[in-house]
């Protein structure tokens, strides 16, 4: 594994030389000496990934390449930082260039000491140097329809459990009842939980299902914040409640909502007791058929909570060779000179759904005999044992292996994420491509390829995929599977994760080696920043995260630390904590990502310096309508992603004639910000995201969406109406069609659009998702015209007035998703009522 990691790293060292070589002047001929030795030993590495050595001399030679690598990223980011400020204080460069030049020539020489000691040790462990046995995976993955790896929905041996568990649920008297799933690691409870929670019976029979994660360590407070986030946007009124007055808070909104609740709490351990007390004490006063549905390995824990847990149990061996099957093939039979294999190979898994699901990751795309003999012989090896997560290990680094070079390094950095932290997959693929993780390809954009490996690790079985229509929207891990692949990403330095001793201190952050990206929770951060003489150049990255709601407030000190501490930081993740003003991180020039959250209503200039800022996220709690962007954004070359939770106030292009932005997320953008200059000079956008006051926008006789014209490449819009009362009905406007041919989600809220408009949406040919949120559409009826929506898959209407809605499964013919919130709707049209999963 670890000459995956140090390969990225001299990849993206080679970058970062190539990069600026020509941006200093006056130490070209250094720099190129630099960057032809750096390229000598990426060869060499590239060649090196063919073969496999497990000698100490080895892993010694990697931790050298390693660490020389760290050395001269911090020279060279230093050399850039100090010539940044001297341009902007117009002083010749020569003050500082010998110290820096003689540091460059150094590097160079000791890059090419590390090149001679790998060649050496090549032609004296000539055996060391041979071929793996496996295959490289396609680069580019196509994914077939609903054939993903440890999607509830297609779990096989899983029907007859759910109906069971259903029925209890649903069933049964009005008292609350709990249902406990318990079974070892591996054998599929929060799998099944998750498909019993998107069955149609359980939608129509609960009003409310609330879903809450509790593992091994939780905060009690933290767990029932979210719980009543599920209940009410006004959480930030209650931040300040203890444990007892939030349970009371929960039970007044019950109260009045009225309706039944599912509850699940997923991972349930023996010490975590109190939390199914406290669930019991929430719900236990309404006499309304409540149900709390429960995971856990824990036969006691299960027992505590009912007389009769459900004891989940192992698939058959004809199940386990049909999910084998499943998930080494796809929609395909496996070869009949592979059978007796496979059903060897599937019985060896002892009936243990991770255990085939891992096993079949390791052979898929494999259809070679040898290696699924190997795979046969020892698979009964490789089983996890209750209470025994190494035991599986063997398989799980196996799945991991057969990866090909560069999805490795992306895989590890998935750990960085704490456990029950549901991944945004957005957010994980834009880090990726801060960190450098992600590299060019002719044939796919950044986010593409980022996609496409994570569709490669579910069907691996290494990682779960939430979706929404065909959007990944969250990634999650097995237990086993986390806790293996955690501890490898510590040791082989993909980031350091600062968390509390037994003895209640933090680690030291003082290897430059192995502290290059520092994880941390928000609760002990203002513990790690109050550190005396915190000396932290190294950092690249610095992520903070929290399982909680609950936000911790920064001090202007401890932004003031910051900047300090990390002077050559690229990825800055902070939005888990509350910082004023930001204009103290100004001096952070190396930000690539930047995602920070406060109360201020504006951001300052100085954003506009940092000249590789490809991501900035942006969450403000002002009372002002608007966040005012006084940075000029359009100076920024290298920006892809702007965010915002409230409307953003742009400044307009400095030179609009000069060749436009690679912006290609905007999100959000206030409307009067949204004029001909600023969209043609955003040709490039992908999701655009406009909210306020959209009359005069919509209007096509001034410039409504005249100004869309450049707009060509954009996939997802939304368009939200702050005006909830408006004199003047709004109107589609002809060119939304003529210019958006790409489109292909469309979020419509308050627009109040007549129902007799809405069949012209069904013009836009690309269109998959269409969400018609609160009164995007008014009107008491609505009756489709033939011949529209061709591609829609996904549809949601919310809130809406509406009462007969005559349609059938021509109008929809690829539907594969309704979601309506309709209380004056008279009846589900029943050709498309198969495909209902929530309604209200």
């Amino acid at each position: 594994m670890a000459d995956a990691v140090v390969n990225f790293l001299v990849e993206n060292l080679l970058q970062l030389v190539t990069n600026n070589v020509k941006l200093i002047s006056g130490v070209e001929k250094e720099f190129q000496n630099l960057l032809e030795e750096v390229r000598r030993l990426k060869a060499f590495l590239d060649d090196a990934a063919k073969y496999h050595s497990d000698s100490s001399l080895w892993k010694q030679l990697v931790r050298d390449i390693r660490i020389t690598v760290h050395r001269a990223e911090d020279v060279i980011d230093k050399f850039l930082v100090q010539a940044k400020l001297h341009q902007e204080k117009n002083k010749v460069k020569r003050s500082f260039d010998l110290c820096h030049v003689r540091k460059v020539w150094d590097l160079a020489k000791d890059i090419e000491a590390i090149h001679q000691n790998v060649k050496e040790f090549r032609q004296n462990n000539q055996k060391a140097f041979q071929p793996k046995p496996m295959l490289d995976l396609p680069q580019r993955v196509t994914r077939e329809p609903q054939d993903t790896l440890l999607e509830y929905k297609e779990v096989v041996g899983f029907d007859y459990e759910a109906e069971y568990v259903i029925k209890r649920l649903v069933k049964g008297s009005k008292d609350l009842e709990f249902v406990p799933i318990v079974g070892m690691a591996g054998i599929g409870k929060t799998t099944l939980a998750r498909k019993v929670c998107s069955h149609s019976q359980i939608s129509n029979n609960f009003s409310k299902k609330i879903w809450v994660y509790v593992g091994r360590s939780y905060e009690l407070k933290g767990i029932l914040s979210k719980i009543l986030q599920s209940l009410t946007e006004r959480i930030e009124e209650f931040r300040y409640k203890d444990v007892n007055e939030l349970a009371e808070v929960i039970c007044d909104f019950m109260a009045k909502e009225g309706g039944r609740y599912l509850f699940v709490l997923d991972d349930v351990w023996a010490k975590e007791l109190v939390v199914v007390d406290l669930v019991k004490r929430i719900l236990q006063e309404n006499n309304r058929g409540h149900r709390i549905m429960m995971t856990t390995r824990d036969e006691y824990v299960a027992s505590y909570a009912s007389e009769h847990p459900h004891r989940l149990k192992y698939l058959s061996d004809e199940e386990s060779f049909q999910l084998l099957e499943k998930r080494a093939f796809g929609n395909e039979r496996c070869p009949d000179e592979l059978v007796e294999l496979g059903k060897s190979i599937a019985t060896k898994c002892s009936g243990l759904p991770l255990a085939v699901e891992l096993s079949a990751g390791a052979l898929r795309s494999r259809p070679n005999k040898n290696y699924w003999e190997r795979i046969e012989k020892n698979v009964g090896l490789y089983l996890v044992i209750e209470n025994d997560p190494a035991s599986c290990w063997e398989i799980v680094e196996t799945s991991y292996n057969i990866l090909p070079q560069e999805m490795k390094a992306c895989f590890l950095y998935c750990f960085a994420f704490l456990q029950g932290y549901s991944i945004p997959a957005q957010k994980l693929i834009r880090l990726w491509i801060a960190e450098g993780l992600i590299k060019s390809s002719p044939t796919c954009t950044f986010e593409e390829l980022a996609e496409n490996y994570l569709e490669e690790f579910a069907l691996r079985g290494l990682v779960t995929l939430s979706r929404d229509g065909d959007s990944i929207k969250e990634i999650g891990f097995h237990d086993v599977l986390y806790e293996f692949y955690k501890t490898e990403a510590i040791m082989e330095s993909v980031f350091q994760e600062l968390r509390l001793t037994p003895d209640q201190n933090l680690p030291s952050i003082q290897d430059p080696d192995t502290s290059r990206r520092l994880c941390i929770e928000s609760s002990v951060l203002r513990d790690f920043l109050s550190r005396k003489q915190l000396n932290a150049q190294h950092v690249r990255s610095f992520l903070c995260f929290s399982t909680t709601e609950r936000q911790i407030e920064l001090s202007l000190p401890d932004v003031k630390l910051i900047s300090q501490a990390f002077p050559l930081i690229r990825v800055l993740e902070i939005q888990s904590v509350k910082i004023f003003l930001p204009m103290y991180l100004n001096q952070l020039f190396h930000l690539r990502y930047i995602a920070i959250s406060g109360d201020f209503a504006e951001l300052p200039a100085s954003f506009g310096k940092f000249w590789n800022l490809q991501f900035l996220i942006v969450n403000t709690s002002t009372p002002e309508p608007t966040l005012k962007i006084k940075a000029n954004i359009w100076n920024l070359s290298r920006l892809r992603h702007l965010k915002t939770n409230i409307p953003a106030e742009l400044l307009p292009p400095p030179n609009p004639t000069v060749e436009g932005s690679c912006l290609q997320i905007l999100s959000k953008v206030a409307p009067e910000s949204c004029n001909k200059v600023v969209l043609a000079k955003a040709g490039n956008l992908k999701k655009l995201s406009i909210q306020g006051r959209l009359g005069a926008f919509l209007e096509t006789n001034k410039d409504g969406f005249s100004t869309f014209q450049g707009l060509g490449r954009l996939e997802k819009l939304k368009l939200m109406n702050d005006i909830p009362y408006m004199s003047e009905a709004l109107h589609l406007p002809p060119e939304l069609f003529r210019f958006l041919r790409k489109l292909k989600k469309l979020t419509l809220s308050n627009t109040r659009f007549k129902w007799n408009e809405a069949d012209r949406l069904g013009q836009l040919e690309c269109l998959e998702v269409l969400k018609l949120k609160e009164d995007a559409f008014t009107g008491k009826s609505w009756k489709p015209e033939k011949g529209g929506f061709k591609q829609l898959q996904v549809l949601w209407i919310q809130k809406a007035d509406l009462e007969c809605w005559e349609a059938s499964r021509d109008h929809f013919p690829r539907l594969k998703k309704l979601v309506l919130n309709c209380a004056k709707l008279e009846n589900v049209p029943v050709e498309l009522s198969h495909f209902l999963q929530s309604r209200s």
